[in-house]
């Protein structure tokens, strides 16, 4: 297929550069995806992105106004049988099978037959159902009868690791994208407690986190797992500790959601006296600071030269030091990054998906700590999903704040692109799944900073997606 991208106004109405004479096939759906080919960075441009965007928005909506009414209810009825296959072949390591076996059918053959005496069946034949179904959604195809092959969209899943080492239990998600860690995650713990949304905002199922007057009811994935325990303690009770490597590795791959590095955009870096300290909470294995560090670290040249503190949970900094000390372990030896030291009055505060974890009063709990850690020239930066309303309205509280979006699509598209923006509104059902969280508005997160000493000075957005980074004074 065929494109001339001369678009001049991206997916959220802002104007872009002038893009004139630029033709290129479009990223083939039977090649794996290979981030540095001119069709994938064509296809990544803003005049592209825009395009592509408004095209899935339109696709989604003419598909609910065309397709019979039952099916389409059917279709959404049933769309838990598709992470239920993913988990298949996520788990059974079938893109790696499919990797390998690229040259050499019979080893595919010999592989899926053994695949097949694990669930014990005499031939390949029943792991042929589910990978139909992900043919049916273009994640995989069908190039003969129960003979499939990966596409663009399934080699995301490659760990690049052998099959012989997957199988082995070698660690799978280290060193990769982590995409594959992203997605075992989603359709496992997060798929199974899915099932006890209902039971979770009704309280049909009356255990309860603590005691007292009006305990906290216990999130989804609680009830789903029947344990008291939060999820991000948990990993010892699940599979020792598996699912909580998974989750750090997990981490990494929703870098997805953001451009490239658009944590280097999202703030003025460079404004910051040499030496200021940046405060990354609740930062996992410190990937985002890593990006930060390598851009502005000491031997850089550039002004930045700044000290860089990870926090976390003790467990998750053990994981942290690996990393570091695998990848960076110069920065640790200087003291330039270190983990889960206390620090007062730092220049910035960051926390990149950390919010959406908690509940308003709990969120609220973390942003009064920072405030009554900071002073009046620490900034806050909050990195999350900014949710776009679903209706059209003129919104006057956020008429004046730098950044924020106005209309995202004309008429008659859905104003927040509707299937074009589905991924930060599932994102918001998991984080009320998991931990009674939620993604938030922009408007919802101008109250819940005001209430707590902090105002949004600035948004900005990643190109293409509604990940936004917010950039909070002290009040």
């Amino acid at each position: 297929m065929s494109s001339t991208f001369s678009t001049h106004t991206s997916s959220y109405g802002t104007p872009l550069s002038p893009v004139s004479n630029l033709q290129h096939d479009y990223p083939s759906p039977s090649l794996p995806y290979v981030a540095s080919s001119q069709a994938e960075q064509l296809a990544a441009c803003p005049a592209a992105t825009a395009a592509a965007t408004r095209i899935i928005a339109a696709a989604g909506q003419i598909a609910s106004i065309v397709q019979k009414p039952f099916l389409f209810m059917s279709d959404a009825s049933m769309v838990y049988t598709l992470p239920a296959c993913l988990r298949l072949i996520e788990h059974l390591h079938i893109v790696e099978i499919l990797r390998d076996a690229e040259d050499d059918r019979q080893r595919l053959l010999s592989e899926l037959r053994i695949i097949a005496e694990l669930q014990g069946s005499a031939n390949s034949s029943p792991l042929a159902h589910p990978l139909r179904l992900l043919s049916t959604h273009h994640i995989l195809r069908e190039t003969a009868p129960d003979t499939f092959a990966l596409t663009r969209v399934a080699s995301l899943l490659d760990s690049g690791k052998s099959v012989a080492d997957v199988f082995a239990q070698y660690k799978k998600y280290e060193d990769t994208s982590g995409i594959a860690a992203f997605v075992g995650m989603c359709t496992d713990e997060l798929f199974k407690s899915a099932a006890y949304l209902t039971e979770a905002f009704t309280g049909t199922d009356r255990r309860s986190a603590g005691s007292g007057p009006d305990p906290e009811p216990l999130p989804a994935f609680n009830l789903a797992f029947n344990t008291p325990v939060p999820f991000f303690e948990c990993g010892r009770e699940l599979h020792k500790s598996f699912r909580l490597e998974r989750f750090s590795q997990a981490m990494i791959g929703t870098s997805g959601w953001e451009a490239s590095g658009a944590i280097l955009t999202g703030f003025d870096w460079l404004s910051l006296p040499r030496g200021s300290t940046i405060v990354d909470v609740g930062g996992g294995i410190g990937s985002t600071t890593m990006i930060l560090a390598r851009a502005f670290g000491g031997s850089s040249g550039r002004r930045g030269s700044f000290r860089f503190i990870i926090q976390d949970r003790p467990v998750v900094v053990g994981l942290g030091l690996d990393a570091w000390r695998a990848q960076c372990p110069e920065m640790l030896e200087s003291g330039q990054v270190v983990f889960y030291d206390l620090n007062r009055h730092p220049a910035v505060y960051l926390l990149r998906v950390v919010l959406h974890d908690w509940p308003d009063a709990r969120a609220r709990h973390v942003l009064l700590n920072l405030r009554l850690g900071s002073s009046p020239e620490t900034r806050l930066i909050i990195a999350d999903h900014v949710l776009p309303l679903a209706c059209w309205t003129l919104d006057s509280v956020l008429a004046h704040l730098e950044g924020a979006h106005g209309t995202l699509a004309p008429v008659p598209l859905l104003p927040n692109l509707g299937k074009a923006s589905a991924t930060p509104f599932s994102m918001d059902i998991v984080m009320h799944i998991i931990f009674n969280g939620k993604e938030r508005t922009l408007r919802e997160f101008c109250a819940l900073t005001l209430s707590s000493g902090w105002r949004v000075a600035r948004v900005t957005y990643s190109k293409g997606s509604h990940f936004g980074h917010l950039v909070c004074e002290p009040v």
